[in-house]
């Protein structure tokens, strides 16, 4: 008998263990900024008249992919946005989005960033951008 303790006591020890070492890498892979966050591509994707996520956090030079799931176009732009609120620089510029398709892009300037269907009313999220 207690060798069969002995035994789960070993094997959830070491499923706890693998578990830790796990988030431990997680966390380190997700925090850094330097070239190998850029090299993670960071997705939003259009699916039911919506972005996913509404707001995402991405490092200068990483890469934004926009994918869309839905079965229809849409025409994304990507507009700085001013301490003020308004609007200003355009980073990305009325891009089609086919149905299935997806494009790629990467902002030069830390700052927040708003992502608008400029087909379909209301269909908005927010990028924003360290450094």
């Amino acid at each position: 008998m207690n060798t069969r303790i002995y035994r789960i006591i070993v094997l959830v020890g070491s499923l706890a263990i693998g578990i830790l070492s796990g988030v431990s890498w997680t966390a380190s892979a997700g925090s850094s900024s330097d070239s190998t966050t850029e090299n993670v591509v960071a997705t939003v994707t259009e699916k039911d008249i919506a972005y996913t996520p509404e707001e995402l956090v991405v490092h200068l030079g990483q890469t934004i992919q926009i994918e869309n799931h839905d079965p229809f176009d849409h025409k994304s732009r990507v507009t700085q946005q001013l301490e003020n609120g308004g609007l200003g620089h355009i980073a990305v510029k009325d891009h089609l989005d086919k149905p299935g398709s997806r494009f790629s892009f990467k902002l030069k300037k830390a700052g927040r960033y708003e992502i608008r269907c400029m087909l379909h009313d209301g269909m908005t999220a927010t990028i924003i951008a360290v450094k």
